[in-house]
């Protein structure tokens, strides 16, 4: 997916690209141990995706990505691997026939879910506690724990789990976010005092006191705002600006 570029006088603002993909390969060594649910063709597949994004669970944490915009399935013919793509043909989940499983089908509907997570690796850290949590919620305990002993094995890092924002949304990606954003103009969201929501926009200098603080430099103040880490919510990055030609 090629990144988007907004335009303002005298500066361009790119947002950020996807990080390297650095977990790729241990990830797909973790799932392929495990048991399959095979599907009877794309029709059940298409069928099991809806089930899914029909559910409260789905809502909670992507109430943008309903039973509307559910991906269509492709066969695939020739293809070697399922995989998820946004092209001139739209939103498609290409599926294999040996591909057709449960698994494979929540796999990719995962990769849907974060699709707009672009400063995220593709199968970081955020990307497999969400498949590790969509396997708990519609494959089952026994599953879910075979697939983070599986995790352990291949290390497969996974991110930290979803945290409640006022939105009564559960946001996936903030610690990630804030791994992969020293140095980086941030919005930090999180909760105030009196249970409001604040977003401060500055520059993620890191943690402090073990990882219980964050300190953000806002503008060209002289020293850094402190964030309890504990009432973020969410963690957004920002176009950076540079000189237009």
């Amino acid at each position: 997916m090629r990144a988007a570029t907004w335009y303002t006088k005298g500066v361009t603002l790119d947002e950020p690209r996807s990080p390297r993909d650095a977990q790729r390969r241990r990830l797909y060594l973790a799932e392929t141990p495990l048991p399959t649910s095979p599907l009877p063709g794309l029709d059940a597949c298409a069928a099991y995706a809806d089930r899914v994004v029909g559910t409260l669970w789905w809502e909670a944490r992507f109430p943008d990505r309903g039973l509307g915009r559910v991906p269509g399935f492709r066969p695939g013919h020739g293809a070697r691997q399922a995989f998820f793509t946004t092209d001139e043909r739209g939103t498609t989940i290409t599926l294999p026939r040996r591909y057709r499983t449960k698994g494979v089908v929540l796999h990719e509907l995962v990769h849907w879910a974060l699709a707009d997570d672009v400063d995220l690796p593709t199968h970081g850290r955020t990307f497999a506690r969400l498949l590790l949590d969509a396997t708990q919620e519609f494959l089952g305990a026994e599953r879910a724990e075979a697939l983070q002993t599986s995790y352990r094995e291949q290390r497969v890092h996974t991110a930290r789990p979803p945290r409640l924002g006022p939105d009564r949304r559960l946001h996936y990606g903030w610690d990630e976010r804030l791994r992969l954003g020293k140095g980086k103009t941030l919005a930090v969201l999180y909760t105030a005092r009196d249970g409001g929501p604040i977003a401060t926009t500055g520059v993620y200098e890191g943690y402090e006191r073990g990882a219980s603080t964050l300190r953000v430099r806002v503008g060209g103040a002289a020293r850094p705002m402190r964030i309890s880490a504990a009432t973020v919510w969410d963690v957004r990055p920002m176009p950076e600006a540079r000189p237009s030609r």
